[in-house]
């Protein structure tokens, strides 16, 4: 049998590498590994939207057909109206529905995004969520890991420009996740408008993971969108998720914005393999986005991970490790006691002797070397109890 040497080039998923660790500690020990490892909320969708989506689904027609024959292959009207109000209200902007996409999961649309690019180099933060790299590389690119670090904010050092020789080494894509997954980095304004000059000097195109863009814990964090820096969305693709804003990782959904050529560019690569969104998930996005008992519901839930975020970060520091307290996004940015390396003290230490999970920074990338990525999506008595556990433990 014959298989594309590319696959031996990528790692194994680093998720799922820790989740087998865990596993096996559990088996061995007959005690359970607290979960702060994987970014899955713990809660579900809100209620409204459940009892919506069972009204959908039950209506007449509702799973008919192809969604992409059924239905605007762009989306149903009414969630593309919804996403522009939307964007009225945040940013002032005013979309135009050709600049708009409806899509499923994000992790899917990340992975098939690098594929609309001429073969080149892909420019990737490190440290960084996984998925970038091996789409790149099974695309058939060349990677660049752009340095992030405590001293830039944990924002990356773009240089398009610099070192580059001949066609493979040629810039053609970057991607960017802000609010920053692991790290919970935050660009501002004058970060992006820098960021285009950039881009327009090597002619370079962004992919702007947005699954966080809402993710933040006050209202003077605002992340930057795309369409509110002029320019930029003719040169970029922003991807938005449910999963994290409404929990609807249990559903799959999204949108691109971009400008109309990009978006049909999109459309063309997209339906080589995809069906489109099914109706009554598109139906449950509108429902997330309108509906106020949901906003409310939400708000509690993003309230309840503040109060947490503080909890986890107290306990964190009352053990000696430094962790800065996150403005954005449901993650803990942690380094490591002098003296350890990262990938030791998670598995070694957290997971084989305190049985709690948390995701080494090295598995995002060298320059997370030193570092440990935890979530907020435990309970808060799960939180007390992984703090005691590690406490029972500590030895630096």
């Amino acid at each position: 049998m014959k298989f594309s040497p590319l696959l031996g080039k990528i790692p194994d998923y680093p998720f799922r590498k820790v989740g087998r660790i865990s596993r096996e500690v559990e088996q061995r020990d007959g005690i359970n590994v607290i979960n702060a490892r994987i970014g899955i909320p713990d809660r579900e969708a809100p209620r409204a939207v459940k009892e919506a989506m069972s009204r959908f689904i039950l209506a007449d027609n509702s799973t008919l057909g192809y969604p992409c024959d059924s239905h605007p292959e762009r989306g149903i009207p009414e969630l593309i109206e919804a996403i522009i109000e939307d964007y009225h209200r945040k940013y002032s902007v005013k979309l135009r529905p050709e600049s708009i996409v409806v899509t499923g999961w994000n992790k899917e649309v990340l992975y098939n995004m690098v594929r609309l690019f001429e073969q080149g180099m892909v420019y990737i933060p490190d440290p960084v969520y996984p998925v970038y790299e091996p789409a790149s590389v099974l695309t058939n690119h060349n990677v660049k890991r752009v340095r992030a670090s405590a001293a830039t904010g944990w924002l990356p050092e773009f240089r398009f420009n610099e070192g580059t020789s001949g066609r493979s080494e040629r810039p053609v894509a970057f991607y960017l996740c802000d609010p920053n997954n692991p790290t919970g980095s935050v660009a501002d304004r004058d970060f992006y408008l820098s960021l285009l000059e950039e881009m327009k000097s090597a002619d370079v195109t962004g992919i702007f993971d947005k699954a966080y863009k809402d993710y933040v814990f006050d209202n003077v964090t605002r992340p930057v969108s795309i369409t509110q820096v002029p320019g930029l969305i003719d040169r970029g693709f922003e991807i938005v998720s449910f999963s994290k804003h409404f929990n609807f990782v249990g559903i799959g959904l999204g949108w691109i914005v971009s400008s109309e050529e990009n978006i049909n560019r999109w459309l063309k690569l997209s339906s080589q393999y995809s069906q489109g969104v099914e109706w009554y998930k598109q139906k449950a996005g509108v429902e997330a986005l309108t509906n106020p008992a949901v906003k409310a519901e939400m708000q509690e839930y993003f309230k309840e991970l503040k109060e947490r975020r503080d909890v986890f970060t107290e306990g964190l520091l009352g053990l000696g490790l430094r962790v800065e307290i996150p403005k954005a996004t449901p993650y803990l940015w942690i380094q490591v006691p002098e003296g350890y390396s990262d990938e030791d003290f998670a598995l070694n230490t957290l997971i084989d002797k305190a049985h709690v999970a948390f995701m080494p920074g090295s598995y995002f990338g060298e320059n997370g070397r030193g570092y440990m990525r935890a979530t907020l999506f435990l309970s808060k008595a799960e939180i007390a109890e992984a703090l005691d556990r590690i406490q029972k433990v500590k030895s630096w």
